[in-house]
């Protein structure tokens, strides 16, 4: 493996790779290919959703992309804040917004290892496939739940990408994914390869840090792909090689 990097320079390669990424990133996401998993996804953050009186929820999706989950909460009634460090992501998401005719999402960039709002601005918090790719994902986790009101809910789909892509080096095979170059997936391991993440045992290790953060409830879902009901063409983002694949999982925490 590469030496580790110091987190800023990771965070710097990191961002150019997911810049570079955005438009071919947002185009695999759009929401036409995958009517399927957003209704999934919607059915299982209606059932997650915290209760609100007389107002709509407030709220955050941490690491946001092209916004494919962000239309998923405005289309549940959510006023919604997108957060994402690549300003390149954040123009792909305000063209998929224009172009959905969605209202009520507020884009914003920054990083969510390092966020600023104040505790009490949210009722609901979801993040999906961000933290595996994150130097301090233990500090995404603290910003994002201190963010939350008392009652709120976070919620976070993720995978233990990294360990996989580390699993299928280790074994001489060839990364594998349907829209990016070979250039593209070596770099992507290498920023993957040494986080502090990719050495924990997910999801434990991300059930252990929220309720050391204070929740008073945290669910688990192990294999959230039958949940979801992926499979098929929708299972290329957990696959790492031909063989070797991470399982999605869901980790809910309420405040």
């Amino acid at each position: 493996m590469d030496d580790i990097l110091p987190n800023a320079a990771l965070l710097e390669r990191s961002h150019a790779y997911w810049s570079q990424r955005a438009e071919e990133y947002s185009a695999l996401h759009a929401a036409s290919r995958h009517e399927a998993l957003r209704d999934a996804l919607r059915a299982l953050l209606r059932d997650l959703t915290p209760h609100v009186e007389e107002r709509p929820l407030r709220a955050l999706d941490a690491g946001c992309g092209s916004g494919f989950m962000s239309l998923i909460l405005a289309e549940l009634g959510c006023d919604v804040t997108a957060v994402d460090f690549s300003e390149d992501m954040l123009a792909e998401a305000a063209r998929n917004v224009a172009r959905a005719g969605a209202s009520g999402i507020e884009l914003v960039h920054a990083d969510v290892q390092h966020l600023s709002f104040d505790e009490g601005s949210f009722d609901f918090a979801v993040s999906r496939n961000v933290l595996w790719v994150l130097p301090d994902a233990a500090a995404a986790y603290a910003g994002i739940f201190r963010a939350l009101g008392p009652g709120g809910v976070l919620v976070n789909l993720d995978a233990n990408y990294g360990r996989a892509f580390n699993a299928a080096a280790e074994a001489g095979e060839e990364p594998v994914h349907p829209t990016q170059s070979a250039a593209q997936l070596r770099e992507r391991n290498a920023i993957a390869a040494d986080l502090p993440v990719t050495r924990a045992q997910r999801p434990a290790w991300d059930a252990g840090v929220l309720l050391g953060l204070g929740a008073q409830e945290v669910r688990c879902i192990r294999d959230a792909e039958r949940l979801l009901g992926i499979d098929g063409g929708d299972r290329f983002s957990a696959r790492a090689s031909a063989s070797e694949r991470a399982a999605l999982f869901v980790v809910s925490a309420r405040k």
